[in-house]
């Protein structure tokens, strides 16, 4: 399996995955999985990259989200042929995981503006103050199901 890594393509050097269509039995593809060092390099990476991404503006991340949207619009079919091959699914519903994919990041745009800075309740017995604050460096492991949808949901909040 080829991994991306602090701007670097990287070959996996842990156990070996063979995916295989589940209708066929056909091998898909097969790689290495990343070792606990590779992944601790690219914790590593991801977190060394977070002040610049934070420094951003919300017009230039916006537009790095919406040139992610149109890169899944313009690789619909191929994407959902390979979701399709992978899971066993009807191109139809895995063509309908892809404009998911492609809607949440259009939702979580308009969920900004709802979701950022401070909200207080004044309460009889005190005051609540909610926050919302970045998550920094996670791991997402999709299903099988939805290996782009669920996936997507984290990476895009």
């Amino acid at each position: 399996m080829t991994l991306w890594i602090n701007g670097d393509w990287i070959t996996g050097q842990g156990a070996l995955r063979v995916r295989r269509n589940p209708v066929s039995g056909e091998v898909l593809w097969q790689g290495n999985d990343a070792d606990a060092a590779q992944v601790e390099q690219a914790c590593r990476a991801a977190r060394a990259a977070f002040p610049r991404w934070a420094r951003l503006s919300f017009a230039e991340r916006q537009a790095v989200v919406e040139r992610f949207a149109g890169l899944l619009e313009r690789n619909k079919g191929e994407l959902t042929a390979i979701i399709a091959r992978e899971t066993g699914k009807p191109r139809w519903e895995a063509a309908t995981e892809v404009t998911a994919m492609i809607n949440k990041i259009a939702i979580s745009i308009k969920a900004y503006h709802v979701r950022t800075g401070e909200q207080r309740s004044e309460m009889p017995d005190g005051a609540a103050s909610l926050r919302h604050r970045p998550h920094g460096v996670l791991a997402v492991f999709g299903p099988y199901n939805f290996p782009g949808h669920l996936p997507n949901g984290h990476i895009v909040p």
